[in-house]
């Protein structure tokens, strides 16, 4: 499990890394689709690209 964390760090690049994960903000859904949308949106308002699909 920590290579895939640790994966999903690098991926992402989300500033709360792991947290968006295993301590999501208040009012932020905790499902996986929830921490999508999450990563999603940080990265569009942050000029990076979408995740291919």
């Amino acid at each position: 499990m920590d290579r895939l964390v640790k994966h999903f760090v690098k991926v992402t690049e989300h500033p709360a890394q792991t947290d968006v994960i295993f301590y999501p903000e208040e009012g932020q859904e905790d499902t996986p689709e929830g921490i999508l949308k999450t990563i999603k949106e940080w990265r569009a308002k942050n000029g990076k690209p979408g995740f291919k699909t």
